[in-house]
């Protein structure tokens, strides 16, 4: 047996899942007149605790038919743990709002609007799963990560039954999710351009303009705002998302803003604001444009103004021959950054709040006159539901909100086709101005640099 331990010895990897028996170089002259008997190698095995997933086949063979092309020999295997899967959301619906722009896609055709009937199943939560635990070589037990649920919350006209683990419409109207609600907002419908017999537009649902909107006007929506003309010099603001078909003409005082995504033709002179991304079909012209995530310019150039990206600015030209200024900046994008301080501060409020209401509770409960059915109990409890509820949507918001936070080292400028001097680049605290040409290029941090490389497309 000492003998033995002289020849070989035994490896484990550092999980702990793989036990190898390999051979002392130093001795292998000596090998070849050594007899290995099957019990010392169990022995030897039983003296590093390795207890499972022994491979006894494996030792015979090294006993029965010794060669030094066996080495290292893996001994005993253990099982890896198996991670519990996330929970899921189950839609019943065809959540997704863009049209199939395969065959012959016209702009004028930006969105498909899901809508839904009351009492339909809106969407089914499928649980999380615990995993499964693995076991070492040493027999020990290695616990799984156990999957998260998926977070999902009954918003405006929507029920949950909770036997079900389904979502229900307790109204007709556009299904949407929004912070991590699911929400069935009603819509609000205007079969022309906009004009003087109909005023301004502030409306708790989803707007649809089937023409223009004409400068000075303004149209907010709780949910998306949806225009098949022009829009010109007038403020389009919407919490869900905004289309506009045919582009925006802002004359240097429009604005849109949204609190998702915005999709337009083109932007003129405009000042566009998005929570997720901004998608331009042609150019951006001398605008403002500031997106959480991406700002995508498929097919078109961005002339002038100030673009800011939390991630991606994507574009075919960017500036132009006459060196007109053009400024690019990335990551975290500013409001943000302000909204998150904003959610923070919040939330400490209220768990302070909370924190007093239970301290309350307790001490209103422990005197002995004190009754469960009172009036100023139940007001107290009333008070503590209402602000636990608060608290939750606020780290709701709050964790959607840092999902959307830039971050520099991921971000980047693409340029399909040039980009010309004078465009001024920044992320974060590093910025660079183009001082010449060039060609089908990805721009992004590399080494704490501004770099700009080569990309064909």
């Amino acid at each position: 047996m000492e003998q033995l331990k002289e020849h070989f010895y035994i490896s484990v990897t550092k999980d702990h899942l793989i036990a190898k028996l390999e051979i002392n170089e130093e001795k292998l002259h000596a090998l070849k007149e050594m007899a290995i008997e099957f019990d010392d190698l169990k022995k030897l095995i039983a003296e590093h605790q390795i207890t499972y997933g022994v491979d006894e086949d494996k030792i015979k063979e090294i006993v029965e038919n010794f060669s030094l092309d066996l080495f290292p020999a893996v001994i005993a295997k253990g099982i890896d743990k198996v991670d519990g899967k996330d929970g899921k959301i189950k839609y019943e619906y065809d959540m997704n709002t863009k049209v199939d722009r395969s065959k012959g896609w016209d702009f004028r055709e930006v969105m498909r609007i899901p809508t839904v009937k009351e009492g339909e199943k809106l969407a089914t939560l499928i649980p999380p799963t615990e995993g499964k635990h693995g076991i070492t070589v040493y027999g020990k037990k290695i616990p799984p990560r156990p999957g998260k649920p998926a977070l999902l919350r009954p918003g405006k006209n929507v029920t949950f039954n909770e036997k079900e683990n389904c979502f229900y419409a307790t109204a007709e109207g556009q299904i949407t999710v929004k912070s991590n609600r699911l929400h069935v907002y009603t819509v609000y419908e205007v079969p022309e351009s906009l004009s003087m017999k109909i005023g301004n537009i502030d409306f708790k649902g989803t707007v649809i303009i089937r023409g223009d909107v004409p400068s000075g006007f303004t149209v907010k929506a709780t949910g998306d705002i949806k225009i098949f003309g022009l829009v010109e010099a007038a403020n389009i603001i919407a919490e869900g998302t905004i289309y506009v078909s045919e582009g925006f003409n802002g004359l240097k005082t429009g604005v849109l803003e949204a609190g998702e995504d915005i999709h337009v033709s083109y932007i003129n002179q405009g000042k566009a604001i998005a929570g997720d991304n901004i998608y331009v079909d042609n150019s951006i012209l001398h605008s403002e444009c500031t997106a959480v995530n991406d700002i995508i310019c498929r097919n078109g150039n961005i002339i002038g103004g100030t673009l800011s990206s939390g991630r991606t600015i994507s574009g075919k030209d960017i500036g132009n021959r006459l060196n007109t200024i053009t400024t690019l900046s990335f990551g975290a994008e500013k409001r943000t950054l302000e909204e998150q301080k904003v959610l923070e501060a919040e939330i400490d409020k209220l768990s302070d709040q909370l924190k007093k209401l239970y301290l309350l509770q307790r001490k209103f409960s422990e005197q002995q006159s004190a009754n469960k059915d009172s009036k100023t109990m139940l007001k107290l409890n009333r008070s503590v539901e209402k602000t636990r509820d608060q608290l939750t949507e606020l780290k709701d918001r709050l964790s959607s909100l840092n999902v959307k936070l830039g971050n520099i080292d991921e971000a980047q400028l693409i340029v399909t086709g040039k980009i010309y001097p004078n465009v001024v680049i920044s992320f974060g605290k590093y910025q660079r101005t183009i001082d010449r040409e060039f060609e089908h290029v990805v721009i992004c941090m590399d080494k704490n640099e501004i770099a700009i490389k080569s990309k064909h497309y």
